[in-house]
């Protein structure tokens, strides 16, 4: 392609590229005030197809509910739900722990889902709770006895290994183990049961597998058991029946081994419900238990009491059950310190003590409540507690009562409540916003609520508005951060926004907080959908590249005294119709100097490129058509010809390119040699001080 026609080619492209990028940018402009409008896609139906097909396509259970087969859909999910317990367990019993747990995992949990919906629109009764029940149970059991093989596999490894202390640990592990498949199995198949009576459901193969597989694990576990424990046998014999925290449980104890041995001399644990209480057994095992019941209900009429070894022992252990009926007792609270002043997020402290007529108390636990909102726990250890609690945000400045409680309801001790006055003091907070424009419509907010000292406040409204038009709330997180999206209001006119935050602290121990930024949002009306300004921007970076090109292939270099001299002429100022065929001294020798006056006056660049322009001059005699190359086109078609200099040429199109194209300019020295170097090339032997300039 000809030089002309190439440039004429690129300049229609532009134009075409150019007026496409307008025309999309232009179009619709309901679709740029409104992106969402924009994007929507109608899809119109075919009626004429519809008709001809009438045939209702087969339904998904997943999916179909129209009402006249919702009983029938509701029977398929509960065989579905039953035959994925059924699957299970199978799976379990024979050791598949993975596929077992899968069984009633997320798919099992959705079916569940699906039938609860189903099951609210039929008129009979559903079954999601035994399903429900039947899954957690099941999932349970699962867990219990793949950690019930592994830890069995770890003791024998240690039996193996010789290391009895290790096996013993292990087999107290799988004692305890063994005890909850044994429950656990028992509840799936109650579960089981349950379900085959209300649905047509068959779990029987299930039901025998679950059996099967407790009572393996029962067998095994005796096995462990004769290996690694002596069983034992506790007896309590009870003094009366009624106790009360005055009047305690007294037991006369006896523990011996299974073949009757007396387990003598020994200081050994007895766990009473969740307290646990020491006694010391005599040479004949025998020992006396007191026990002051605290936090049992009313209504028990049994204590379950179990002998604890310890977890290196020999000894299995073993439980008894003791009659009794229980009593109330009245407790008091004293309060021995409190503090006084508090504020947002201080450590209020509370000490006192809890007796029932001077007895102390022990092992029960007390709430700390301030203005009704329980603000922490302080344990009560031999009729004596001390410790603190947090003071959120939500309790109002001002007077506020403190309460310490023992909140028992129907219990061996009766709630009792001990009520003091103390100050909540304001707190200063403090707001920090920053907001962005996330597209046309929307702004980015992000801040912290933090108090005078820094410290991020969780759990808080802030109010947020552009312009004074409120736009919503956000709470906020951990550290007191908080960030949402809001919408730019129709409202909004020019090209920036305010954006404001308000924290009013209603209702709390802080103080109000405000804080706004600026947001540049560009001209009122004039926002683009996102996927414009990218396909415009496409199109115009396109554009450039072709600019760029046409540029590239149509300048060759610039003459003028000014650095940004026309580049669409020749690089001597003139246009390739009036260069001359045979460039004379007289039209190269007036570059020279002119590129000499350039150096002289401090302007590098410009003396580099008009060097430039007279080696080009000087040259082009010797080269066909060069008003069309660049100037790297240029020097290799120089070079091919054979010529001795190409290596001076090189170097002077090289400093042009800097000139022309760089980001730095060409230093004084640089340009100075190029200007000798032109002369070499344009054999002008003018003797010139231009080194005594690059020294200056």
């Amino acid at each position: 392609m000809n030089p002309v026609g190439s440039r004429s080619f690129a300049v229609a492209l532009l134009i075409t590229v150019l007026a496409v990028t307008s025309g999309m940018v232009m179009a619709n402009p309901a679709s740029a005030a409104d992106s969402d409008t924009g994007h929507r896609v109608t899809v119109q139906q075919n009626n004429t197809d519809e008709k001809r097909n009438e045939t209702t396509p087969h339904r998904n259970p997943d999916t179909y509910s129209e009402d006249g087969d919702l009983n029938s859909v509701e029977g398929w999910l509960a065989d579905r739900l039953s035959t994925q317990l059924g699957d299970g367990a199978i799976h379990l019993s024979e050791g598949e722990y993975e596929l077992a747990k899968d069984s009633v995992g997320e798919d099992y949990h959705e079916r569940l889902g699906q039938y609860v919906d189903v099951a609210g629109e039929t008129d009979g009764e559903g079954y999601e709770d035994e399903f429900e029940e039947a899954g957690e149970k099941q999932s349970q059991l699962s867990e219990t006895v793949q950690e019930y093989r592994e830890t069995k596999n770890e003791y024998e490894a240690a039996r193996e290994a010789g290391n009895e202390e290790r096996a013993r640990e292990r087999a107290r592990e799988l004692e305890t183990l063994a005890n909850e498949v044994e429950s656990l199995g028992g509840s799936v198949r109650e579960s089981y049961d349950k379900i085959e009576n209300r649905t047509n459901a068959d779990l029987a193969e299930a039901n025998t597998a679950v059996k099967n597989l407790t009572e393996t694990i029962q067998t095994e576990q005796t096995a462990v058991r004769e290996q690694s424990f002596v069983e034992t046998e506790l007896t309590l014999t009870p003094e009366r029946e009624t106790i009360s925290f005055h009047d305690p449980l007294v037991a006369a104890g006896e523990l011996r081994t299974a073949n009757g041995t007396p387990i003598a001399n020994k200081e050994i644990r007895l766990g009473v419900g969740t307290h646990t209480e020491r006694v010391t057994t005599d040479a004949a095992g025998t020992f006396t238990l007191e026990y002051r019941p605290t936090d049992e209900q009313l209504s028990s009429d049994e204590f379950t009491v179990q002998y604890v070894p310890k977890t290196q022992s020999v000894y299995l252990g073993d439980e008894t059950n003791v009659s009794v009926s229980i009593e109330q007792a009245e407790p008091t609270v004293a309060l021995n310190e409190v503090s006084r002043e508090v504020s947002y997020s201080d450590e209020a402290a509370v000490a006192g003590e809890l007796t029932v007529d001077g007895i102390p108390v022990d092992d029960v636990t007390l709430a700390v409540v301030l203005e009704e909102e329980q603000i922490g726990t302080v344990t009560v250890t031999d009729g004596v507690f001390n410790g603190t609690a947090t003071v959120p945000a939500s309790i109002p400045d001002g007077e506020a009562e403190l309460d310490v409680r023992l909140p028992f309801d129907d219990q061996a001790l009766a709630a009792t409540t001990n009520t003091t006055t103390v100050i909540v003091r304001e707190t200063q907070s403090e707001l920090s916003v920053e907001g962005e424009l996330a597209d046309n419509q929307e702004i980015t907010v992000n801040g912290t609520l933090s108090t005078g000292g820094g410290d991020g406040v969780e759990g808080q409204t802030v109010r947020l508005r552009v312009d004074g038009t409120a736009v919503g709330t956000v709470t906020t997180g951990a550290g007191g951060s908080f960030g949402g999206t809001v919408s730019i209001p129709d409202s909004v006119s020019g090209n920036d926004v305010t954006v404001t935050t308000v924290y009013e602290g209603r209702n709390t121990n802080l103080a109000p907080a405000t804080a706004e930024t600026v947001v540049m949002i560009g001209e009122a009306g004039a926002q683009l959908p996102t996927s414009i300004w990218l396909a415009g921007g496409f199109l115009v970076l396109i554009a450039a590249g072709l600019g760029f090109w046409w540029y590239r292939r149509s300048v060759v270099a610039s003459t003028s005294d000014s650095p940004a001299g026309n580049r669409q002429s020749t690089l001597d100022g003139t246009t390739a119709a009036e260069k001359p065929a045979d460039p004379s001294p007289e039209t190269v020798t007036p570059l020279l100097e002119r590129a000499h006056e350039q150096l002289t006056n401090g302007r590098s660049d410009d003396a580099t490129r008009t060097s430039y322009a007279a080696v080009r001059r000087a040259l082009a005699a010797q080269i066909d058509t060069q008003d069309a190359m660049t100037h790297w086109e240029f020097y290799r078609t120089y070079r091919n010809e054979g010529s001795t200099d190409a290596e001076l040429l090189q170097e002077i199109t090289q400093g042009y390119e800097r000139a022309a194209f760089g980001r730095e300019s060409v230093s004084t020295d640089e340009a100075s040699g190029i200007l000798e170097r032109a002369r070499t090339l344009c054999g002008s032997n003018e003797s010139t001080s231009d080194s005594a300039l690059a020294d200056d």
